[in-house]
């Protein structure tokens, strides 16, 4: 919008000054038409970073690039495009001739020290796993290329990646619930009302599931038989961005134990919320040993990478203890661990992440790489910890952190 301004402040003083000499009708118009390119560069430019990182937060990755002499064109493994055009005389944009004065143009020839370019785009660079985009304000987008060779060296698409994002509008198939017989048609009615004790996610009866399955997308599937105390992964909403301060009418965070501070990943809605642990004493208390998520169709395959971050429950008890747990200090560490397993359940590796390290809480969404799992049936969590955070019945801290956004490998 500044810019934008800038612009019509510019076509005001260049009318003024033409007039204010002599009238040339000619030179009055081509200052206008300068002008309006420029304007036209930055709507186009937008709309291009807009599906940049469209790209980069559903998971895609590229599968190639063409210089032209339009610009770069960056193709995705969804099949879509976008192309970052050259600017016109080295001022708007890649690759620009004659770059003199154009202080944006990506390569245009004596380029530097320019003061009239307009474009978004500094720079764009590309290496073997990446392509690296550099805007003029400083900051950079990564985006993942696809990996694989083909026999003639040049790389090429082994896979594409689907992601899972427990939002309504990206949903193949949601899932289930068989508890006072509730009708599911969306991530978000898989959301219990209240978030202890509510109809969906806490029952007397054992027979009743709770699960969730993302068929014709990533094939992911999860349940739990018991309340979900006993553990397992729920589909939640809840955001509270204050965890210091218990909100009134409530006994504990406790009764809160599927919000987090931030909502879903990338400013979505819905996320999941995992529950549960074991350990030399609870290993009989949850639901199952260690939560799982497993691909219903039986096909082994990669999960690229999630995004995980501490639910408040967690933070508060953390950051100030509760009746169960001290607070953390330097010397506190807590840790999700993934146990990757092939349809034999035989064991493939394991991965860690913290979700507090040197008492240093997370308290934003970190995305985990669970690639060196390799092809995996099923992908199960469980937690490790510190010794202050380990007390005569197990792990005083809280099992809970919030995950969103897995992306899965389909070759």
């Amino acid at each position: 919008m500044r810019k934008v301004l800038c612009l019509a402040l510019g076509v005001a003083a260049a009318l003024t000054a033409l007039v204010g000499c002599s009238y040339d009708d000619e030179a009055i118009w081509t200052k206008f038409d300068e002008l309006e390119q420029e304007v036209d560069q930055n709507r186009e430019d937008i709309a291009t970073l807009t599906a940049l990182m469209d790209a980069l937060s559903n998971g895609k990755v590229i599968t190639s690039t063409e210089t032209t002499e339009e610009g770069v064109t960056l193709t995705f493994s969804d099949g879509t495009t976008v192309t970052i055009k050259n600017g016109a005389d080295g001022k708007d944009g890649l690759n620009g001739a004659d770059g003199k004065d154009g202080k944006d143009g990506l390569n245009g020839a004596d380029g530097k020290d320019g003061k009239d370019g307009d474009s978004l785009f500094e720079s764009i660079e590309e290496s073997d796993t990446e392509v690296i985009i550099t805007l003029t304000d400083g900051r950079v987008i990564h985006l993942p290329k696809a990996t694989g060779e083909n026999d003639g060296g040049e790389e090429e698409p082994t896979y594409e990646l689907r992601t899972l994002t427990f939002e309504d509008a990206d949903a193949k198939f949601t899932g289930y619930t068989l508890y006072g017989g509730a009708e599911i048609n969306t991530w978000s009615d898989l959301i219990d009302d209240v978030q202890y004790g509510g109809s969906l996610t806490y029952t007397d009866f054992v027979e009743d599931v709770y699960y969730w399955y993302d068929e014709g997308n990533t094939e992911l599937y999860h349940s739990f038989k018991t309340p979900y105390w006993g553990g397992g992964h729920v589909v939640s909403n809840y955001v509270i961005a204050d965890y210091t301060t218990l909100p009134e009418g409530h006994n504990g965070w406790y009764e809160l134990q599927m919000a987090n501070p931030l909502g879903g990943y990338n400013g979505s809605a819905n996320f999941a919320v995992h529950n549960g642990y074991s350990d030399f004493f609870n290993s009989q208390i949850y639901d199952a040993s260690l939560q799982t998520l497993e691909f219903a169709d039986g096909v082994e395959r990669v999960i690229d990478h999630m995004y995980v971050t501490n639910t408040d429950y967690v933070l508060n008890s953390l950051a100030y203890g509760d009746g169960f747990n001290t607070p953390a200090t330097a010397d506190t560490w807590i840790k999700v661990v993934a146990y990757g397993y092939n349809a034999n359940d035989e064991e493939t590796g394991s991965v860690e992440i913290a979700l507090c390290e040197g008492g240093v809480l997370v308290t934003e969404w970190v995305k985990w790489d669970l690639s060196p799992l390799g092809k995996v049936a099923k992908v199960a969590f469980n937690f490790a910890a510190s010794e202050d955070q380990i007390g005569s019945y197990g792990m005083n801290c809280p099992a809970y952190f919030a995950y969103d956004n897995v992306a899965v490998r389909f070759e």
